[in-house]
């Protein structure tokens, strides 16, 4: 991690991506409104997970469900991006249009990337589904660099409130070595009991699904306090961020 790369990440969190007639939640209901201000110090102090825990009765039994949430600056800046000098050219261009090969590219932008080799690499993503902070997406790029062929990603955050409109103006990012796709994209985390203060320690894993039982994940909620007289709660996890 650099804080150039950090400053970059914050900088997408914070750009003012506009508003839409789309968009729900009022006049500060928006990503980049709300994250209006946050410093690198500020996004650093959040935790890289959070959990929501809700109890309820349904059927005649108590459940829980449990909705977990990797932080995006901390996904992002975990090690999986660096900026080299092609991301620092590129990511300085200004961005007058969106009427490039790629979401959030402007045509010089494309123009760029064109006559410097970068090719895609599989299809685009978007990241809706997952269970992330805020919405990602983007395209992997190839580009034959000096020892062989290194992999980009064109990345862009989701700033507004509708997911279909909102996003930041594209950047440039090179994987590590060793880093893939997935790296960037996981959703992978783990929750403490200890977190609640809970005598009886307990711990949960999501991996695209909790390595957990319904009943699990009822005993897990009830350690953390969540009841049906206490019926919401939000804990802090660690999102597993080593590749």
């Amino acid at each position: 991690m650099t804080l150039e790369l950090e400053l970059t990440i914050a900088a997408m969190l914070t750009e003012n991506t506009g508003k839409s007639f789309l968009d729900s939640g009022g006049d500060y209901g928006r990503n980049w409104q709300r994250n209006r201000g946050k410093t690198v110090e500020d996004f650093r102090a959040m935790p890289s997970a959070t959990a929501e825990i809700y109890v309820r009765e349904y059927n005649g039994e108590t459940v829980a469900e449990i909705l977990p949430c990797v932080n995006v600056f901390h996904l992002l800046t975990s090690g999986s991006l660096e900026l080299d000098d092609l991301c620092k050219e590129f990511n300085a261009m200004p961005v007058e249009d969106w009427e490039g090969d790629f979401d959030g590219v402007s045509m010089g932008g494309s123009e760029w990337l064109n006559a410097h080799g970068f090719e895609t690499q599989g299809q685009a993503f978007n990241t809706y589904n997952d269970r992330h902070s805020q919405v990602m997406q983007g395209q992997e790029l190839t580009c034959e660099g000096e020892y062989g062929e290194e992999k980009y990603l064109l990345l862009q955050i989701h700033g507004g409130a509708d997911v279909r409109g909102g996003y930041t103006d594209a950047k440039l990012f090179r994987l590590a070595d060793h880093a893939e796709i997935y790296n960037v994209l996981t959703e992978d985390c783990g929750f403490s009991g200890d977190d609640c203060s809970a005598e009886d320690t307990k711990y949960l894993d999501w991996h695209g699904e909790w390595l957990a039982d319904d009943s699990d994940l009822l005993a897990f909620a009830t350690a953390c306090g969540a009841s049906l007289e206490n019926p919401s709660v939000t804990i802090a996890g660690d999102a597993y961020l080593d590749f």
